[in-house]
């Protein structure tokens, strides 16, 4: 039974068409029943912010390659700018908007460059790959093409042990995200006066029919519908009786709330982050915030991208984003903190101002004498580079290249 349970099986991870021709990635069987997908998860306010927010300062986040603890100069291209068309900015933000979204990013990559590794990526929306295991191996289907695991470049988010593909919150949180879906639904009708009816119409005629009652609805709505202001003449057996409801007593109040705080959990924030009552930090310092916000918001996500993005450059090297600007205390307490390291002696004026992005006090870049050195030691002979009489020559063979 083990080795049945241990052999490679064909997994498929295929879209869903729901009743209104829409392709979602998950069956559409909510109990709110309303359709939850990528469009509509990002309708509700507090997922949206949310979702932008984590993915849009993951995006924010400067990369470099490291060898061990030493960062490696330059960064390297793939690295540096992934994809050629987009900022790096767009394309870490989109990196970490569809591993929370739909719990995959992929991306085809481009020809091996004279490292040997890919130069650049293309990105390829996921609702539109299929993911097959056979014979031990990853293949993608995109676009009617199937792509080995070779050439794809494939981040995988949350999934569980033996899946071949990750699960975003759209799959995952789906009856969660539909009662937010319609909460707000319900509220956008309850302010439009949809909810529930602002007046009804009475009449003490017994022998009043469908028809009229009809009628009678449909010259009230012509004539007082609307923004009319113009006072109404009814007769004596009709009367009209104005219902109201209090927010609170329908419970859209608390519902609302309840699905902002469901909103935060569900995409892995603070709920102070997305407006949840209640979720104040006023006693917790400005570091404090950033750093459990980077711990169980941040880190997951970035600890994927990095160790993918790791198999893009050298053996030995490792990519790493860089937190230092996310936890950059206030003034004060930075000050404060650069007063301990001075009076203690592991850290000299020249590096409290380098930390400050302020220039050293004893900068002699701009000492001319250096130059003056540089042109003794130069023999009359010789050619400067630049010179313009100098015989330019190929930046390198292309012998050298094809061969």
């Amino acid at each position: 039974m083990l080795n049945r349970l241990l052999q490679p099986k064909n997994q498929n991870r295929a879209a869903y068409v729901d009743s209104q021709g829409r392709i979602s990635r998950t069956w559409v069987d909510t109990y709110a029943g309303v359709v939850v997908d990528v469009a509509t998860t990002l309708e509700v306010p507090a997922i949206w912010r949310a979702v932008t927010m984590i993915s849009d300062d993951v995006g924010s986040l400067p990369i470099h390659a490291y060898r061990g603890e030493r960062r490696l100069r330059p960064t390297p291209r793939i690295l540096e700018r992934p994809n050629p068309f987009e900022t790096p900015m767009e394309t870490y933000s989109a990196m970490a908007a569809a591993l929370l979204l739909h719990g995959n990013y992929i991306a085809l990559k481009g020809p091996a460059g004279l490292s040997g590794y890919p130069d650049y990526l293309v990105p390829v929306d996921p609702a539109k790959v299929s993911i097959i295991a056979k014979d031990g191996r990853k293949y993608f289907r995109i676009d009617e093409r199937t792509y080995n695991d070779e050439q794809v470049f494939h981040i995988k988010g949350f999934s569980l042990p033996g899946e071949i593909a990750g699960v975003g919150i759209v799959a995952a949180q789906r009856q969660g995200i539909g009662a937010a879906i319609a909460v707000m639904e319900y509220a956008a009708r309850y302010f439009d006066g949809g909810a529930m009816p602002s007046y009804a119409i009475k009449s003490e005629n017994p022998d009043l029919t469908q028809e009229e009652a009809e009628l009678l609805k449909q010259k009230w709505m012509e004539h007082y519908g609307g923004r009319s202001r113009i006072p109404a003449v009814l007769n004596a057996s009709t009367d009209i009786k104005e219902l109201t409801a209090n927010a609170n007593d329908a419970q859209l109040v608390e519902a609302r709330n309840q699905s902002i705080l469901d909103a935060a959990n569900i995409v892995g924030v603070p709920g102070a982050a997305v407006g949840a009552p209640n979720t104040s930090r006023t006693y917790t310092n400005t570091e404090l915030q950033a750093l459990e916000y980077i711990k169980t918001s941040l880190r997951p996500l970035t600890t994927r991208i990095e160790q993918a993005m790791s198999d893009l450059i050298p053996r030995g090297q490792t990519a790493r984003f860089s937190f230092d600007a996310m936890l950059r205390a206030d003034t004060l307490t930075r000050y404060q903190a650069h007063k301990i390291a001075l009076e203690s002696g592991f850290l000299t004026v020249d590096e409290v101002r380098q930390i400050e992005n302020r220039e050293p006090l004893n900068d002699d870049s701009d000492d001319v004498a250096g130059v003056d050195d540089l042109e003794d030691d130069i023999e009359d002979d010789e050619q400067l580079p630049g010179d313009p009489t100098a015989e330019v020559g190929p930046a390198f063979d292309m012998e050298d290249i094809n061969a």
